[in-house]
């Protein structure tokens, strides 16, 4: 069986991924710990680890075909993002689901465009992320946040 694909960023946005992905399935949602979401210089999520962190997401079973579409919509052949297998915890239950996210080359903190976060944000409320997450990643629209 394929791992199922771990959204953190514009592919949780369910519009998007019916559109990039038609058919994928959304199969719940998960977290990872030991990663820092982060908006890098390019203006796109990628993840840093970061032992005391968690990024929050979910989880979309994909076909071969999905994954070929990620792949040139994350540019993996032009080198800004990387596929990573990664274990996240399934929200509801705790359990370990193993998984595939991608990470980005770019690890430099930036701002996303307006257009970005609106994407990124509406699709973690479509979700169901909780309203403490959505305020997190609110508070990424302008940059990385004050600490």
């Amino acid at each position: 069986m394929d791992l199922p694909y771990f959204a953190y960023g514009s592919n949780m946005n369910l519009e998007q991924m019916a559109l990039r992905c038609p058919g994928a399935r959304m199969v719940g949602l998960v977290r990872k710990t030991g990663w820092r979401y982060l908006i890098n210089q390019r203006g796109y999520v990628t993840s840093i680890d970061d032992p005391g962190a968690e990024t929050l997401g979910c989880l979309w079973e994909l076909t071969d075909e999905h994954w070929a579409a990620l792949d040139r919509y994350e540019g993996v052949a032009g080198g800004f993002y990387r596929r990573v297998d990664c274990e996240v915890l399934s929200i509801d239950s705790e359990e370990p689901v193993q998984s595939i996210a991608y990470r980005a080359a770019n690890e430099t903190p930036g701002t996303p465009s307006a257009t970005y976060a609106n994407v990124v944000i509406d699709g973690a409320r479509q979700i169901g992320l909780p309203e403490s997450y959505l305020d997190f990643l609110e508070s990424w629209r302008n940059g990385p946040p004050a600490t």
